[in-house]
Formats: C-alpha cells, structure tokens, sequence
C-alpha cells in the first residue's frame, strides 16, 4: 500500500477547507448517518458514533490551533 498517497490527501483536506467548514461537513455526515440509521441502530452504536463525532471534531480543532507542549528535557 503507498502511504505517501494518503497523507497527500489528507493533507489537502486541510488546505483545501477552512476548520469552520471542516465541522459543519463533519457534522452534516453524523447528522446525515443519525437520520439514516436511527431506527435501525441499538443506543451502544450511537453512542460510539457521537463520541467519535466528538473525537474527530476534536482533532481538526488539535491540528488547527496545536498548542505548545513544554519540552520535558527544558529546565
């Protein structure tokens, strides 16, 4: 498998959207997959699709505005 061709397209992904954009699409696909799935999906399920929802939109937000993490080796 060529890993070089996956980071470039997720790189893209974001060069190409704006963070603000990136979690409206984010939500529309959860939403879109609650509304699709919901009668027929246990709670278990939904709950582990919220919480990933809540994961990934936490990681668009980590890889827009990393923070500074101090050095353990700087004293």
């Amino acid at each position: 498998m060529d890993n070089d061709k996956y980071l470039i397209s997720t790189k893209g992904i974001f060069e190409s959207y704006s963070e603000e954009e990136m979690r409206a699409l984010l939500w529309d696909m959860y939403k879109g997959w609650f509304l699709h799935n919901a009668t027929e999906v246990d709670s278990d399920r939904m709950i582990d699709m919220l919480l990933f929802y809540d994961e990934l939109k936490d990681l668009i937000a980590q890889i827009n505005h990393p923070q500074i993490t101090p050095s353990l080796d700087s004293e």
